[in-house]
């Protein structure tokens, strides 16, 4: 016999599960699938930085010159080999167009949007259901190496700064100042006063159980295998626990979204990228300030007891393989700039995926194929930031109701 419910979210990364709680707040029961458990996937294994005021798409203006070094040298933090799947062309001419300087700007100020919501609402929710989660709103250091890359941060800031964003510039001695471990190697750095940090798995965690508190469900290790549909509306979702029929469906699949999508004959422009992470004991008198180390792509953030690095991107498809030489970049950069080795006493190496749309902007939006189905994924690695907001758009979006950010291209159609 089927089940029933009137949502069902497939999902329970971050994104699924802040929509299940902005939908039972709204009076709902949505049921949340998910192929493998609440906070599995790269929900789990990121260094969890919340980044309203820093945060920059993958592809920039001139970013076609470093092509090249992407596709054909490993070390590098993006590395993006060539591939005979013909999505992966298909995205990167997507990607090249969304790299436009016109675009790009629009993306730059469409996540800023986003993202200063969702610290709004990260706010209020760690605060009005107590979650035990070390979220914290002390700023995030961007930090150099090289006086190419110091200037490069410096653009940065100084283009956050034309948006709204708060950004200090410093010398290595004002670095210091903030974090005293760094090494010689550090030239200074940029730190993003508006930024923060928080422990990802136990918020996820925690704010799923808030969820089901209300009403909300949960089937983990429940694979979606195919949907039975009655004119443009999906009538039947089959999974591997049974049939379920539904009035709405989200589909919050993260880096799954675009071979979903293909084997359901939909047209989701997103690539998986694998990254990578350490978890260690942090060292006594380490400060409460997480670090960005953005020449080596690689973050580092206080955890409690414990420090996490993690970071780069590998663009080669749902491959699980862990490549110790992408792994040993992590610990290269952290010992580099900090004099932190985590493979010494490490406690878990983790791998995932990070779901990539072209341009940086995730998609929240109604398909026009299905009436009923509304898609919420591609947060490329700050699905943490945004997922908040997300799902707070789900839900108003369900409801009818105007969401605030309208103005904003969430829509599949803004790649065509």
């Amino acid at each position: 016999m089927s089940q029933q419910c009137d949502i069902l979210v497939v999902g329970a990364g971050v994104v699924g599960v802040c929509t299940a709680h902005f939908l039972t707040e709204a009076g709902y029961t949505p049921l949340v699938v998910d192929r493998g458990g609440i906070c599995a996937g790269a929900s789990h294994g990121n260094a969890g930085l919340i980044v309203p005021s820093s945060w920059t798409p993958l592809g920039y203006p001139g970013v076609v010159r470093s092509l090249w070094d992407w596709m054909t040298d490993r070390s590098a933090p993006n590395f993006m080999p060539p591939s005979c799947n013909l999505s992966f062309w298909q995205w990167l001419v997507r990607f090249l167009r969304a790299s436009e300087p016109h675009r790009y700007q629009q993306s730059l100020e469409a996540l800023q949007s986003l993202s200063t919501r969702s610290v709004e609402l990260y706010k209020e929710l760690v605060t009005s259901l107590a979650l035990d989660c070390s979220f914290g709103a002390r700023g995030v250091l961007h930090l150099s190496t090289s006086p190419e890359g110091f200037h490069r941060d410096m653009r940065h800031a100084l283009q956050h700064k034309g948006i709204g964003a708060d950004a200090v510039i410093l010398d290595r001695e004002g670095v210091q100042e903030l974090m005293p471990v760094i090494t010689p190697a550090v030239l200074g750095g940029v730190l993003y006063p508006g930024d923060g940090c928080i422990s990802p798995s136990a918020f996820v965690q925690g704010l799923a159980a808030h969820a089901q508190s209300r009403g909300a469900r949960f089937w983990e290790q429940t694979e979606v295998l195919h949907w039975e549909t009655t004119g443009d509306r999906i009538q039947t979702v089959h999974t591997t626990q049974g049939a379920v029929e539904c009035n709405q469906v989200v589909m919050a699949t993260g880096a799954w979204s675009g071979r979903l999508g293909r084997a359901w004959g939909l047209d989701i422009p997103i690539e998986p990228a694998k990254g990578y992470s350490y978890t260690w004991p942090r060292p006594d008198n380490y400060p409460d300030l997480p670090l960005s180390l953005n020449e080596s792509g690689v973050s580092v953030a206080p955890m409690g007891d414990w420090l996490r690095a993690a970071g780069t991107l590998e663009f080669t498809g749902l491959d699980d393989t862990l490549y110790r030489d992408r792994a040993d970049r992590l610990a290269l950069a952290t010992k580099a700039c900090l004099g932190l080795d985590p493979r010494e006493g490490t406690l878990a190496i983790w791998r995932g995926w990070r779901p990539m749309t072209p341009d940086g902007v995730p998609i929240i939006t109604w398909h026009q194929q299905y009436t009923n189905l509304l898609i919420a994924t591609g947060h490329n690695k700050i699905g943490m930031t945004l997922g908040p907001v997300t799902g707070e758009i789900v839900a108003q979006m369900i409801q009818g109701d105007a969401t605030g950010f309208e103005p904003l291209c969430l829509d599949l159609n803004r790649f065509d």
